[in-house]
């Protein structure tokens, strides 16, 4: 036991060492074996508590998994949590870190400081953020990669710890940290929000495609920028409120009534100036985009038959499909006349052209929000070749992809 425990701490030092990390190793009970830590001071603002680190990561020392956790704390810290299990005895874990994903700007350590009231330590607080080592998300998934091999004998592949990830938190067992799941994002060039993810947000909240936002990763912190020199929690407060308003505006641009909309955003804004922690505050945003966008499907159900909208629904869900009018008069247990007329007579427009304008949307989002090369889009919505892609693209837009590519495509700005 004895000879494999220390055979663990070398393998740690290695990791230790040639990431600059510390590492510490828990036992179930919550008991510290041992730490590497080197000349690695912890976090101020855990008021030297390592039990304060803990809470902050949401860890419980007995719980273990089979794939390298990677935890984010509210204070910008990335760890990295690895169980060690020897002839199926869980047998503690391994925690790696902290590292930062970008070198945080000087009005966030300055925030941080405020909200926690350490102005005697201001110095060992910017100390400590200056000295962090600063590791990439996408790198930081490399490293939990390798450290879970060299520590485990086990190889997993990246994508499936950032799937396992996703997967534990959807599940609430991180509620209070959430999974980098953009790695390719890295320090902006500006403390503004990210358009891109604004868009992708506010599409959904006005198409109320709610299972869509369920799977919506808000926005990272370094995406979102800072509002408020002062105070980290009045900027999260601050950047909340923006989120609230432009949802407002999305869900009236998708049919929520005004004043239903206005007096939603008033009470969530309310509601949102008596929260204390930042917690609290994400929660009560993820609980104003669901309820927007909840609100807005009701309102697109409730303009057609359940007949129609569950057409409407099939379309969408097979999208990416080759989907006909024949194919949709099957799914509705109609015959092709007779959902021609219903269909035209409750949206306006025909089945196919509906089709078509599902593809279309779909279409004008890959060119918006991905790289996907123009000549893949068509293929990918399976539309027969390229020119017939082209065509009914300029038939709904009245430009071609290129020429919308060149005008709203958002990744290159």
């Amino acid at each position: 036991m004895s000879n494999r425990f220390d055979h663990l701490k070398d393998l740690c030092r290695l990791v230790s060492e040639t990431f600059d990390l510390s590492i510490f190793f828990v036992k179930p009970t919550g008991e510290i074996s041992f730490e590497i830590i080197d000349n690695q001071i912890l976090n101020p603002l855990y008021q030297n508590e390592k039990q304060n680190l803990f809470h902050s990561l949401n860890f419980e020392p007995d719980k273990q998994y089979n794939f390298p956790v990677i935890r984010k704390t509210y204070f910008y810290e990335n760890y990295i949590l690895i169980s060690i299990v020897h002839n199926d005895l869980f047998e503690g874990t391994v925690i790696i870190g902290p590292s930062l994903p970008y070198v945080l700007f000087e009005q966030k350590i300055n925030g941080l400081i405020n909200d926690f009231h350490v102005f005697a330590q201001r110095e060992q607080v910017f100390h400590y953020y200056k000295s962090t080592p600063v590791i990439s998300n996408e790198k930081l998934l490399k490293v939990s990669v390798m450290a879970f091999y060299l520590i485990t004998h086990t190889l997993i592949s990246a994508e499936t710890v950032t799937k396992e990830n996703s997967k534990h938190i959807q599940l609430g067992e991180s509620k209070d940290t959430e999974l980098f799941t953009n790695t390719k994002r890295e320090q902006p060039a500006a403390v503004h929000h990210d358009p891109l993810l604004e868009k992708q947000l506010l599409t959904i909240i006005r198409e109320g495609r709610l299972e869509e936002l369920k799977g919506f990763t808000q926005m990272e912190e370094e995406s979102t920028g800072v509002l408020s020199r002062f105070s980290y929690i009045r900027s999260k407060k601050n950047i909340a409120i923006a989120g609230i308003t432009l949802a407002t505006r999305a869900s009236i641009e998708g049919g929520l009534h005004p004043e239903i909309a206005f007096s939603l955003s008033d009470v969530y804004i309310q509601r949102l100036e008596d929260l204390k922690t930042i917690k609290e505050i994400d929660q009560l945003s993820g609980e104003a985009f669901f309820t927007f966008t909840e609100k807005v499907q009701q309102v697109k159900g409730e303009q057609f038959s359940k007949t129609i909208t569950n057409c409407q629904n099939y379309i969408y869900n097979n999208r990416y499909e080759k989907i006909t009018h024949d194919d949709v008069a099957k799914q509705a247990d109609l015959s092709h006349s007779y959902l021609s007329i219903l269909f035209k007579k409750e949206v306006g427009i025909s089945v196919t052209d509906y089709i078509q304008l599902v593809k279309i949307d779909e279409a004008k989002n890959l060119i918006e929000f991905t790289q996907t090369p123009l000549s893949e889009i068509g293929s990918l919505l399976n539309f027969s070749d390229q020119s017939y892609f082209t065509k009914v693209f300029k038939k709904h837009t009245g430009m071609t992809p290129k020429q919308y590519k060149e005008k709203y495509h958002l990744l290159d700005q």
